[in-house]
C-alpha cells in the first residue's frame, strides 16, 4: 500500500476508534479521559520519532496530501480534546502542529483561538497580526484579529479589522455584533446604529440583530422606528421572554398600551412571579386608567409569591390611595411600619397615609418620629410645615421651618418654602430675607432671586420687584416665569404695553402651552382695546387651565366689552367654582351682582 493511502487509511481509523471508546465508556459507564483518548489516538498515528525504521520517513519527503492527512489527525484530537476539557492548553500543541503540517488559514485561525483560550494572548496577537498579512483575505482570520484588539483595549485598530472582514465576507454576523459592541463601549452610538442596521440588512435571519437594532433606536428615542425591529426579533422568536418584553416596552413607549398589555400579559402567564413584569403591568393599567385591575394583579402576585414582600405592599398601598380607598391603605402602611420597625420609608408612608385621611394629629406625631439620621426626614418636615398651613397653625409652622432651616441648610429648596411659609402667614419681610440669604448661599439657583421679586411686590416695593426680575432675566434668560410676571407687572397698570408684549411673548416662545402666560398676553390685548384679539387668546388659556378663576374673570370682563353680557355672566359663575384667592372672589362676586342687573 503506498504511504499516501496508508496515511490517510490511519487518519480515518483514528476516527473511528476515537468515536468507539468514547461510546464504549458512555456504555460501561466509564469516564472519558483525554489520556484515553491520547493513547488512543496515537495507537494509530504514533508520533514519528517513536516508529521504527521500516515506517520512519523525513517529514521532508511527505507528499502535500500525506501532510494534509496527518494534519487532519492532529486537527481531529486537538478538536475533542478541547471541546471536552473546555480548554486550549493541552489542546494548543496538536493544533500547533497540525498547522505546521498543513498551514492554511482553517487550522490557523483554530490555532490562535486555543493559544489565546490557553491565556497566551499576547503571543496568539502577535501571530493573528502575521496571519492576517499572511492571508489578508481570510474574513475569520480578521474577525479573530480585530476580537483580540478589541480585548486588549486596541479600539480604533480593532474597528479597522472588523470593517475589513465584513468588507470581505457582509454576511459574518458575529463581525457585526463586535463591531456594534465595539461602538457602544466607546459611546459611539450613532455608529453602533449604523453597523445594526448593517447587520438585518445583509443577515435578515439575525435575531441577535433586528434585538440590538431596537435597543440602539429606543437609546437614540427613535422610539416609533423601534417598532419594527422589536416586532420582527419577537416574532422570529416569540418564546423568548427577553425578545417579547423589549417588544412590550417599545409598544408601551409608542402609546400602544392594549398590545403593551397583551405581550406582559402572556409573559405573566409564564412566570406569575416576576416583579418586574408586574410592575410594568400595573404601570399600563394605571395609565389607562384601569386601577382595579391592576389591584387585582398585585393581590394575586401576593398570593402566589406567599412572601408578602413590603415592596409589593407599598405598591398595593399606593394603588389604594387612588383609588381613594385611604382607609385600607392608611392600615396597610400602618401594619407594614409595625411589623418592619427599623424602616423609615414606612414610617414616613404611614404617616402620609394618616395624612390622606386627614387624621391631622396622627400625621403629625407620626412624621416626628422619622429618625433624624433618616434620609426621609427632609420629606417629613416638608409634610409637617404643609400641615401646619393648612390648618393655619402659622406659629407652629414658623418653628418648623426654623428647625428645617438648621437641620438641613445645604438644601436650596428649604429656603423657599420657609420663605413661602413666612409670605404666607403674614411676613413677608421674613419671606424676603430668608430667600435673599438663600440666594446668597446658593447663588447657582435663581428661583430663589425670582421669590424675593414675588414677595417685593406683596410687600407693596413694585420698583423693587421690577428690578429684581430683570436681574433675574439677565442671569436666567431661560426663566420663563420671569418674563411672563414682568410683563404682567406692566399690564395691570397698563404701561410699558410694547415692551410687556415682547417679555411676555418671549416667555410663550420658551413654554408655548402655558395658559397662564396666554392669559397675560390675552390681558395685554384687553389694555389696548383689541378685544376680539383679547377674546381668542384668552378663550385658548381657559381650555389650557379651565379652573383658574382669575382666566376666567378676564374672559368674562372682555366679553362684556364686546357686549356679550350673558356669556360674560356665565363666565364669573364659573370663575366663582374655580381656584381663586380670597380678594379675588369678592371682586369677581361683586362684578356678577353689578353686571346681573
Amino acid at each position: 500500500m503506498p504511504i499516501q493511502s496508508s496515511i490517510s487509511v490511519r487518519v480515518f481509523a483514528s476516527i473511528i476508534l476515537i468515536a468507539s471508546h468514547v461510546v464504549a465508556c458512555k456504555t460501561t459507564g466509564e469516564g472519558v479521559s483525554t489520556e484515553h483518548v491520547l493513547e488512543k489516538a496515537d495507537m494509530v498515528e504514533p508520533p514519528l520519532q517513536e516508529r521504527d525504521d521500516m515506517t520512519r520517513v523525513p517529514l521532508s519527503l511527505w507528499s502535500p496530501n500525506q501532510r494534509r492527512a496527518a494534519a487532519t489527525h492532529y486537527f481531529l484530537v486537538a478538536e475533542y480534546i478541547a471541546l471536552k476539557e473546555r480548554s486550549g492548553k493541552k489542546a494548543l500543541p496538536l493544533f500547533e502542529t497540525a498547522y505546521g503540517l498543513d498551514p492554511n488559514p482553517f487550522l490557523g485561525g483554530k490555532m490562535l483561538s486555543a493559544k489565546a483560550a490557553a491565556g497566551e494572548r499576547a503571543e496568539a496577537l502577535l501571530e493573528a497580526r502575521k496571519m492576517v498579512l499572511l492571508y489578508p483575505r481570510d474574513p475569520h482570520l480578521r474577525l479573530l484579529y480585530g476580537t483580540m484588539l478589541f480585548a486588549s483595549a486596541d479600539l480604533e485598530e480593532a474597528g479597522d479589522q472588523l470593517e475589513k472582514c465584513l468588507e470581505l465576507d457582509p454576511q459574518r454576523e458575529q463581525a457585526y455584533l463586535e463591531l456594534i459592541e465595539l461602538y457602544q463601549s466607546s459611546k459611539q452610538t450613532t455608529k453602533a446604529l449604523v453597523v445594526a442596521r448593517d447587520l438585518v440588512k445583509h443577515v435578515p435571519s439575525s435575531i441577535a440583530g433586528w434585538s440590538i437594532l431596537s435597543r440602539l433606536l429606543v437609546v437614540q428615542g427613535l422610539y416609533k422606528e423601534a417598532l419594527l425591529p422589536a416586532r420582527r426579533a419577537w416574532e422570529m422568536q416569540s418564546p423568548n421572554p427577553q425578545l417579547a418584553q423589549m417588544y412590550a416596552i417599545v409598544l408601551q413607549l409608542n402609546g400602544k398600551t392594549a398590545q403593551a398589555i397583551r405581550i406582559y400579559e402572556q409573559l405573566y402567564r409564564l412566570d406569575p412571579t416576576d416583579e418586574e413584569i408586574t410592575a410594568r403591568m400595573v404601570e399600563l393599567y394605571r395609565e389607562i386608567g384601569n386601577l382595579e385591575n391592576a389591584l387585582e394583579l398585585l393581590d394575586e402576585l401576593i398570593r402566589k409569591d406567599q412572601r408578602g414582600r413590603p415592596a409589593i405592599q407599598i405598591q398595593r398601598a399606593l394603588l389604594l390611595w387612588e383609588l381613594k380607598r385611604f382607609p385600607e391603605a392608611s392600615e396597610l402602611l400602618l401594619s407594614l411600619a409595625q411589623q418592619y420597625p427599623d424602616s423609615d420609608r414606612l414610617k414616613y408612608l404611614a404617616a402620609v397615609g394618616f395624612e390622606r385621611m386627614e387624621n391631622w394629629e396622627a400625621a403629625l406625631a407620626a412624621y416626628e418620629q422619622v429618625p433624624l439620621s433618616s434620609s426621609f426626614r427632609y420629606q417629613a418636615l416638608v409634610r409637617v410645615i404643609v400641615i401646619y398651613k393648612h390648618l393655619k397653625r402659622w406659629d407652629e409652622a414658623f418653628a418648623t421651618s426654623q428647625r428645617m432651616l438648621e437641620a438641613h441648610p445645604m438644601e436650596w429648596e428649604a429656603f423657599g418654602l420657609a420663605a413661602g411659609v413666612y409670605a404666607d402667614g403674614g411676613r413677608v419681610d421674613d419671606a424676603i430675607r430668608l430667600v435673599t440669604d438663600g440666594y446668597g448661599k446658593f447663588p447657582d439657583k435663581p428661583r430663589l432671586l425670582f421669590l424675593k421679586g414675588v414677595y417685593q411686590e406683596k410687600a407693596g416695593d413694585r420698583d423693587g420687584c421690577i428690578a429684581t426680575m430683570r436681574d433675574v432675566i439677565a442671569k436666567d434668560p431661560s426663566n420663563s416665569s420671569a418674563f411672563n410676571y414682568l410683563g404682567y407687572l406692566f399690564v395691570e397698570k397698563g404701561e410699558n404695553l410694547d415692551e410687556a408684549e415682547s417679555l411676555i411673548k418671549r416667555a410663550l416662545e420658551l413654554k408655548p402651552d402655558d395658559g397662564f402666560y396666554l392669559d397675560s398676553l390675552g390681558w395685554l390685548y384687553f389694555q389696548r382695546g383689541e378685544f376680539r384679539r383679547a377674546r381668542e387668546i384668552l378663550e385658548k388659556a381657559s381650555k389650557i387651565e379651565p379652573k383658574e378663576g382669575v382666566i376666567l374673570e378676564h374672559l368674562g370682563d372682555t366679553k362684556r366689552q364686546l357686549g356679550d353680557n350673558k356669556g360674560a355672566l356665565e363666565d364669573y359663575r364659573r370663575a366663582l367654582d374655580g381656584t381663586l384667592e380670597d380678594k379675588d372672589k369678592v371682586r369677581i362676586e361683586g362684578k356678577l351682582k353689578e353686571y346681573s342687573k
